[in-house]
């Protein structure tokens, strides 16, 4: 063995992963993160072309339309989600009210300029919002896990609880602690903005992608190794203190006995096997050489697809995208692109894309949601959103995309500013901007509804009896 400063390699393919990864939660010592994963049958040579997009998925069902998943169960739900930050000038609403449901197996895009609120409802589905300064001043997350079971109020006969359909619905924001942590990661996942600063840069690849498995999957790595769940032996107990890292000093030092040395390299290679695979699956070319390497060592692509590799570990039934391809240039970014959309219809995983790019969102996406001011503005297929877009905010950013026979030096842009979202007062958010506003567009905040089927806007010139005072239609009727 040789050692070089801030960094140890061996030459030896059997050097324990379990034990690279867990030695850094001893108090006693914490030597830099080793990942060393030896050679892996079938994934050296694997290239990357081999994956390609397929036209099914791979329980072999052709894939839906956008129309189509209009119908599909909802796997995901906000309601009136309101975030709100504390500031020296008053409440900041981020989020004010905030709905719209995630189909099983669909791509929705969540779509507006900067500071909008888009982020912190992404966030919202995994509890990522500190508190504070943040505050929760209203609404639900529901999540319905796939293949779930029945609804415990209603007994899958439904009921408000689940809305109505049967199925076991979680609110996200009221999960403990310890429930969170358990559906973080291995029902719902997210891909990250920046790669860079979300990878921990004192881990190896390899060893930030095992805790994910030891996290989720322990059970499984120790059927794989051999440990059979009613095994008591101290062996047994030792293996599952490392499957879930959770070892001691004392079990390090037993592994190097025979009983524990061949139960750990079992349980070693078959988190090594899961690793690699993960990585294969995003197409990185030699698995095993990325999975000891550190995040400084990788490109800007390479490091995305470890994060996609993340996050997919699990086979979540969700996935938060926010802004997974700002930081790439526009080569790599189709690729990702194109890498994410294949492995969502293949794994048939429902998607929360999160953008600022409309062309992005047109490309990819199945439905999109416009966002304003912490508000949605407007939903639908991105067919309905795209062609016949019925909100003037929609309508406004759509003119201001340049194309190829406008007028040369004239750019269209929406007149004035976003509003201050500090204390606001009631009514539409864009009536300031708005060239078609009307007397009750000041005073009344605009409810989302359908103005066709699955499409919806919150605009008072699609349902103008909305903003009429109660007086006049008291008159009318």
């Amino acid at each position: 063995m040789r050692s070089t400063r801030g960094r140890r390699t061996s030459d030896d393919p059997a050097r324990s992963l379990l034990h690279d990864v867990c030695a850094r939660t001893s108090p006693r010592r914490a030597p830099p993160p080793v990942f060393l994963a030896g050679n892996i049958p079938g994934v050296r040579g694997r290239s990357p072309r081999r994956i390609a997009p397929q036209a099914r998925n791979h329980q072999g069902v052709p894939p839906m339309t956008a129309m189509d998943r209009i119908d599909a169960p909802v796997i995901a739900e906000v309601e009136d989600l309101k975030v709100h930050f504390q500031s020296k000038r008053g409440r900041v609403h981020a989020v004010d009210g905030v709905g719209f449901q995630i189909r099983d197996g669909e791509m929705l895009g969540l779509v507006g300029e900067t500071g909008c609120g888009k982020s912190v409802t992404g966030r919202a589905f995994l509890d990522l919002i500190p508190q504070p300064p943040a505050i929760l001043a209203g609404g639900r997350v529901l999540f319905r896990p796939r293949g779930g079971a029945a609804c415990p109020a209603c007994r899958g006969e439904g009921c408000a609880d689940c809305g109505g359909t049967g199925h076991e619905t979680v609110d996200l924001l009221k999960l403990p602690a310890q429930k969170m942590r358990e559906i973080r990661g291995a029902r719902i996942a997210m891909i990250f903005q920046d790669p860079g600063k979300a990878l921990n840069p004192t881990l190896t690849i390899g060893a930030q992608l095992s805790e994910v498995f030891l996290q989720h999957k322990s059970e499984e790595l120790l059927e794989v190794a051999g440990v059979a769940p009613g095994d008591r032996s101290w062996a047994a107990k030792a293996l599952r203190r490392m499957a879930h890292e959770e070892d001691t000093w004392l079990d390090r030092r037993l592994r190097r006995l025979p009983p524990l040395r061949e139960g750990a390299a079992r349980l070693e290679k078959a988190l090594a096997d899961r690793v690699a695979a993960a990585l294969a699956e995003t197409q990185i070319p030699n698995p095993a050489r990325v999975m000891r390497a550190y995040p400084h060592e990788l490109s800007g692509g390479m490091k995305q697809r470890v994060m996609i590799a993340q996050a997919l570990a699990c086979d979540p039934d969700l996935i938060v995208a926010d802004e997974p391809t700002t930081a790439l240039d526009v080569t790599i970014q189709a690729r990702i692109l194109e890498l994410i959309k294949t492995l969502q219809a293949r794994r048939r995983t429902s998607v929360l894309y999160i953008s600022h790019d409309l062309s992005l969102v047109r490309k990819v996406c199945d439905r999109v949601a416009v966002m304003y001011a912490g508000r949605v503005a407007e939903l639908g297929t991105v067919a309905q959103v795209f062609s016949d877009p019925r909100h003037p905010y929609t309508q406004g950013l759509l003119a201001a995309v340049p194309r190829a026979g406008a007028r040369r030096g004239h750019l269209a842009s929406i007149p004035g500013s976003v509003p201050e979202l500090v204390d606001p007062a009631p009514g539409c958010r864009f009536a300031d901007r708005c060239a078609m506003v009307m007397p009750q567009c000041t005073g009344t905040d605009p409810r989302l509804l359908p103005v066709g089927r699955g499409h919806a806007a919150a605009c008072f010139l699609e349902h103008p009896r909305e903003g009429r005072a109660p007086a006049m239609e008291t008159a009318e009727t």
